[in-house]
């Protein structure tokens, strides 16, 4: 570990006094509680043994008609599952769980997520507010409601999921901690900085923290990872000469951004340098677009022939998580660089509702248009034409998609990378996109989980391009992540959207 960063091992020691700290507090504060509650019910004791005359009502009613009551008609807006059912679920999964499942420890008193990072930013039209107008999606709209147990239970059955998808969830989280390096880092080659990245993003949207009891100190190790490769390179790369850092660096800033937003909002301490490589980083990603408003490998800010959709997306994704978290880049504003990026998006779709990987239609493919879409909805256009092009298609060919190994072909559209994207895309724009594509996704993802939490190639889907191990970590966050959409993003209504 490099000097640039606090070693890991002081930073647990002091997460470990905090906790002690917090825990004492806590014991303290709630033997208080319990006197000033004996107090109360004493009082209100007294009180209820001072008799009264009963106060007397008297309805003026004539014989044979019912008593003309003022009494409020009771109507059911929306289905909504009741706490009693919230409850039963909770209980499910402690049921068959192996273990407890991974909350933050109760007995530290960590501060909720403010309210104004509840609410999202605006980028254009109702963009992270979930009105209906396709603008639903974003950095996760409200985090708070991660970070509590039946918060997140009650998310999942109110947006189709089911306990299983949590349970799943947890086995997961376990199965990736069991593969973390020595050095904080996930995956193995050229690509442990956007593996570690992916991995610290799946962690983060389940709500562990550094804080966190049981995937605590491998949230700070990968955290740390990366803020160390921050402070060395001029990318957050192993290899910053390669020219595939676009994806390294784009995942890598993503994480840390939401990293950020989490230890800023909930005053986490012991994790020096964050906040300095996370400008750095972004400052990065801002200087590399190109004057189309895409971004390319080697990250070329150039117009070249190496600007692509895909590249693109990842790179929104990490400026989206800036914005969110309050990140001030020193080279330009990421407001106007979303904005940018929009218009070279809107050039790549096609007229069937695909999206192409380079601009005006050079080499259309259906495994871009989750990425084409997302991107317009983080750049507050998830209601123009473009965006309605790739939902209407989505939910067109949902019924074709199949899951599994598959053979990569257009034919076979089994892509996780693909469904990664059109998960989010469909929980963003909400309504009959979502229920369809919820049912495609979910069983099939749980269906292919084994015992000991990771994913099956052959039943949940391919990624490639990549050695063993970091295809093995990509493909198991890309299924955790889709599984964690339930409680990450602000659905739509599916509501004021209208068909091209």
């Amino acid at each position: 570990m490099s000097l640039h960063i606090e070693s890991t091992e002081n930073a647990l020691a002091e997460l470990k006094k905090q906790r002690t700290k917090t825990l004492t507090a806590a014991i303290s504060v709630s033997f208080l509680g319990i006197a000033l509650m004996g107090l109360l019910l004493y009082l209100v004791h007294i009180i209820v043994a001072v008799p009264e005359d009963p106060p007397m009502v008297a309805y003026a009613t004539q014989e044979g008609d019912n008593p003309d009551i003022d009494t409020p008609e009771v109507t059911q807006t929306t289905q909504r599952p009741s706490s009693s059912s919230t409850s039963a679920q909770v209980k499910v999964i402690a049921a068959v769980a192996t273990a407890d499942v991974a909350v933050v420890n109760p007995d530290i008193e960590v501060d909720v997520p403010s309210e104004e990072l509840s609410m999202g930013i605006d980028i254009g039209d109702g963009f992270g507010t979930g009105t209906g107008d396709g603008d639903g999606g974003g950095i996760p709209g409200i985090i708070s409601k991660r970070c509590d147990l039946n918060d997140r239970m009650k998310r999942i059955t109110e947006n189709g999921g089911t306990p299983q998808c949590e349970e799943a969830v947890v086995k997961s989280l376990r199965w990736l901690k069991k593969q973390q390096n020595g050095n904080g880092s996930w995956g193995e080659g050229q690509f442990r900085a956007s593996m570690t990245g992916i991995s610290l993003l799946a962690y983060l949207a389940h709500c562990e923290t550094p804080l966190s009891e049981e995937f605590g100190e491998n949230v700070l190790k990968g955290i740390s990872f990366l803020v160390d490769l921050g402070m060395k390179n001029p990318v957050l790369s192993e290899q910053p000469a390669l020219k595939e850092i676009c994806y390294d660096h784009a995942v890598a800033t993503y994480a840390l951004c939401e990293a950020y937003t989490f230890c800023k909002q909930m005053d986490i301490p012991s994790i020096s340098n964050l906040e300095k490589v996370v400008v750095k980083a972004v400052d990065r990603i801002i200087d590399a677009q190109c004057p189309n408003g895409g971004w390319g490998y080697s990250y070329n800010n150039k117009i070249n022939p190496d600007i692509d959709l895909s590249v693109t997306g990842w790179n929104v994704q990490a400026l989206k998580a800036a914005e969110h978290g309050g990140v001030k880049p020193t080279k330009g504003e990421i407001r106007s660089t979303l904005r940018k990026a929009s218009s070279y998006v809107r050039k790549n779709v096609m007229p069937d509702g695909k999206f192409s990987y380079k601009e005006n239609g050079n080499m259309p493919r259906s495994s871009l248009v989750g990425v084409g879409v997302l991107s317009l909805q983080m750049t507050g256009n998830g209601s123009d034409s473009a965006a309605r092009k790739g939902l209407d298609w989505i939910k067109n060919n949902v019924k074709n998609l199949q899951w599994g190994q598959g053979s990569g072909t257009e034919n076979v559209k089994s892509n996780l990378y693909m469904h990664y994207y059109c998960v989010q895309a469909a929980m963003n724009r909400g309504g009959d996109v979502w229920t369809s594509y919820n049912k495609a996704f979910r069983d099939a993802v749980l269906s292919g989980q084994n015992a000991d939490g990771s994913f099956r190639k052959n039943d949940v889907g391919y990624v490639s391009g990549m050695s063993n191990k970091s295809e093995n970590i990509y493909r198991q966050c890309l299924a955790t992540l889709m599984l964690e959409t339930y409680y990450r993003f602000l659905p739509g209504t599916g509501e004021g959207t209208k068909n091209s």
